[in-house]
């Protein structure tokens, strides 16, 4: 007869291994950082990096833990880590099966002692911290490749340490209202889809082409940018940014309750169609590396559009200084003619001089033609 198997039984016994599979390692690192175990953690992280970095075969496969070698540790001291190597073992293994593992070692670097220090102390002065002020930007720096990152592994740890120099402190007030149920959360979500269509009283014309591109979004597009920002305005109450120290066209604001917050967010995006239409561009990195030929093109272009733009701007400049140079000259006084005894004889008035010597002056009542002599009508004479 086959053995009975209690589902319910295996259910839980497989939980528990995932709680501890994702929750052992964090609280291992966590142990020994606060308890100031310099040399063991230090050979914990060397093993860690080496795992991350190792774990994943050219085929893109899992390596088993029989298959991976550890130089770093000699047989000598292998027992000693023995345990440890298990346990980072089977943690990395359940974050890439989860499809997390960068996101979740990078969120690893917080166990890491004075690695948020480090990663600062090698960024230029106005790098370290936020600043909307473009000019404190531009000054020289050592351009030179540093080789500071010497693995994906570390790429990662820095980024989560550069992750944590961004968040902003809160009072304990101003997080008290970000619990929601998911009832409440569908209503906020609903509020920002009906603002974010809206389209009386907004700040844009209303035949610009980003109103044209969010009155042509569905609703099922506008609810899962809502579902977003959602998550994100509830990130930024409790001050945790997700940017870089070094990222542009960024400030963050403190707000007393989430709810001061969701309602300017809501205001923004109710009135401004062209702040809902930037909502839904890729980032520059992810247009660069997917279509870099699509995107060298369009810059090459606009920059031969803007030289000729300024090529015919300073032709233009230039025309309308000659110009100008002529008419200064035309209004010049010329200078002053002898007294004549008949006036009708005087040269042209106002006339500059290399002008006026080429005026016939008026000879009599005969003037000449280029057929000969005729008779000139006297004055005040009908033809």
């Amino acid at each position: 007869m086959a053995n009975i198997i209690n589902i319910e039984a295996l259910i839980e016994s497989r939980i528990e291994a995932a709680i501890s599979a994702v929750q052992d390692l964090p609280q291992l690192l966590e142990e020994a950082a606060e308890n100031s175990s310099v040399v063991l953690l230090d050979m914990w992280w060397k093993i860690l990096i080496h795992m991350y970095n190792s774990i994943v075969t050219p085929t893109g496969t899992l390596r088993s833990l029989n298959e991976m070698e550890f130089p770093m540790v000699s047989d000598q001291n292998r027992p000693r880590y023995a345990e440890f190597i298990k346990v980072a073992h089977r943690w990395l293994v359940s974050m890439h099966c989860a499809g997390v593992g960068e996101q979740a070692f990078a969120n690893l670097a917080q166990f890491k002692p004075r690695l948020d220090a480090e990663v600062l102390e090698v960024l230029a002065p106005h790098e370290r911290e936020i600043c909307e002020h473009r000019a404190n930007r531009r000054t020289e720096v050592d351009q030179e490749y540093p080789g500071h990152i010497r693995s994906e592994a570390e790429f990662w740890l820095r980024k989560g340490a550069l992750m944590t120099t961004t968040v902003y402190a809160t009072e304990d007030s101003e997080v008290a209202d970000i619990f929601h149920t998911e009832e409440e959360k569908n209503e906020y979500v609903k509020e920002l889809v009906e603002a974010m269509a809206n389209m009386t009283d907004i700040a844009d014309r209303a035949n610009h082409h980003q109103v044209k591109a969010v009155q042509a979004m569905s609703g099922s597009v506008l609810e899962e940018l809502a579902w977003e920002v959602y998550v994100c305005a509830r990130e930024a109450q409790q001050g945790r940014t997700r940017v870089l120290p070094w990222n542009t066209n960024f400030t963050w604001r403190s707000y007393p309750t989430f709810d001061d917050r969701w309602a300017d967010i809501a205001d923004c995006l109710g009135e401004c169609k062209s702040a809902v239409a930037n909502l839904m561009q890729a980032t520059y990195i992810q247009r660069y590396t997917c279509d870099p030929d699509r995107e060298q093109s369009r810059k090459v272009g606009q920059k031969r559009n803007n030289d000729n733009k300024a090529a015919k701007a300073a032709a233009h400049a230039r025309a309308a200084q000659q110009l100008q140079a002529i008419q200064g000259a035309a209004a010049v006084p010329g200078p002053a003619l002898p007294a004549v005894a008949n006036p009708a004889q005087a040269p042209p008035v106002n006339v500059a001089p290399a002008v006026a010597a080429q005026v016939a002056p008026f000879a009599g009542p005969f003037e000449a033609s280029a057929d000969g002599y005729f008779t000139a009508a006297p004055p005040n004479s009908p033809m």
